[in-house]
C-alpha cells in the first residue's frame, strides 16, 4: 500500500506537481492549499507524514504545526516544513517547533523523496 503524504502549500502549481512527482515515486500524495484545508486533510487523509509550507496566507505553516502538535490525532504525524524561505538555522528552527526536518524549494524530487523515506520507514 502506498504511503500517503499531505502537501499543505498556498501555491497551488507548487502542489499539483509535488503530488505529481510523489505518485511518480509510488506515494498517495493530496494537496491541501491553506491552513484550514490541510488541518481537516490531516485528520480526514490520515497521511504518514505531511509536507508544511511556512508562509502562506491567513494562518501560517507555524500555527498549522502547532495546531496539528495539539490534536490528538495529528500530534504523532511527521511534519517536514517545506519552504522557499531560506533560513541559516531551518532545520533546528523546524524541530524546535515540533517538525522533524526541513527542505528548501526549490528542490529535487529525488532529495524529497530521501527524506520523506526516512519518516515513512520509522
Amino acid at each position: 500500500m502506498a504511503a500517503k503524504v499531505l502537501v499543505i502549500d498556498d501555491e497551488k502549481l507548487l502542489v499539483k506537481s509535488t503530488c505529481m512527482a510523489l505518485s511518480f515515486y509510488g506515494f498517495e500524495a493530496k494537496g491541501a492549499l491553506d491552513g484550514e484545508e490541510g488541518l481537516s486533510a490531516a485528520v480526514q487523509f490520515a497521511p504518514k507524514v505531511i509536507l508544511l509550507d511556512i508562509m502562506m496566507p491567513g494562518m501560517d505553516g507555524w500555527q498549522v504545526l502547532s495546531r496539528l502538535r495539539a490534536e490528538e490525532i495529528t500530534k504523532n504525524i511527521p511534519v517536514i516544513i517545506f519552504t522557499a524561505k531560506e533560513h541559516s538555522n531551518g532545520t533546528s528552527l523546524a524541530r524546535s517547533k515540533g517538525a522533524v526536518d526541513y527542505i528548501s524549494k526549490p528542490f529535487e524530487p529525488e532529495e524529497l523523496v530521501a527524506v520523506l523515506n526516512k519518516y515513512i520507514a520509522a
